[in-house]
C-alpha cells in the first residue's frame, strides 16, 4: 500500500538544495537529491534509494543537468533503464521525469536543451511515465532582472526558481490525482 500524498524526489543539487517542506507543504517529500550527480550515478543508487523509501505514491527524476554541463548529450538513454526498473520496483507509484530546466548556460548550443527534453520526453512517454516539461512555466513567471529564477551560475535555483518549479510540481501532482480518481 502506498503512502497517500508521498513524493519521493530523485536528483542532483537542484532536488537537494530545495527546502520541499515548505515548498510543498501538502506532500511527504523524501528529499534524495544529490549535489553534483550525474544520470549515471543517480542510476548506480537508483534500487537503493527505492526501496529504502518505502512505498510512496509519486516519484520525480530530475536529473541530467550535471551530464549537460560536462558535455555529455547522450544521457537521456539512460532513463529507458531506469524507469524500467522503477516501474518493476514501484509498479503502484506514478513516476514523473523533470524537464531539464531552461539554464543560461556558455558553451551549450542554443537549442540543446530543448532537443535533450524532446528526448527524455519521448523516452518518458514510452515507458508509460509521465513527463513534466518546465520551459513555458519559467519563461512566463521568471524575468532575468526583477523575477530572476536562477543564481548568477545560471544552474542553481533561486528562491523565485523553486517556487515557480514547486507550483508546476504541485499543477502536475493534482492533475495527476484527477486522471486516477476518473
Amino acid at each position: 500500500m502506498t503512502t497517500q500524498n508521498s513524493i519521493l524526489m530523485l536528483g542532483d543539487s537542484l532536488v537537494e538544495w530545495g527546502d520541499w517542506e515548505t515548498l510543498l507543504p501538502d506532500y511527504n517529500v523524501l528529499n534524495r537529491g544529490v549535489a553534483g550527480e550525474d544520470v549515471e550515478g543517480l542510476s548506480v543508487r537508483l534500487a537503493d534509494e527505492v526501496l529504502s523509501a518505502g512505498a510512496v505514491q509519486y516519484i520525480l527524476i530530475m536529473a541530467g543537468t550535471n551530464n549537460l554541463l560536462m558535455g555529455n548529450l547522450f544521457f537521456p538513454a539512460i532513463f529507458r533503464t531506469m524507469l524500467a526498473r522503477l516501474r518493476q520496483l514501484c509498479p503502484d507509484a506514478t513516476s514523473t521525469v523533470n524537464s531539464i530546466l531552461p539554464m543560461d548556460t556558455t558553451g551549450l548550443a542554443g537549442d540543446t536543451i530543448d532537443r535533450v527534453n524532446l528526448e527524455l520526453q519521448e523516452i518518458t512517454e514510452e515507458a508509460d511515465c509521465s513527463f513534466l516539461d518546465m520551459k513555458a512555466a519559467y519563461a512566463a513567471r521568471c524575468l532575468p532582472i526583477t523575477l530572476p529564477c536562477f543564481m548568477e551560475d545560471g544552474v542553481h535555483l533561486s528562491t523565485r526558481g523553486y517556487q515557480v518549479w514547486a507550483e508546476e510540481i504541485s499543477r502536475h501532482l493534482s492533475s495527476l490525482k484527477e486522471t486516477h480518481e476518473a
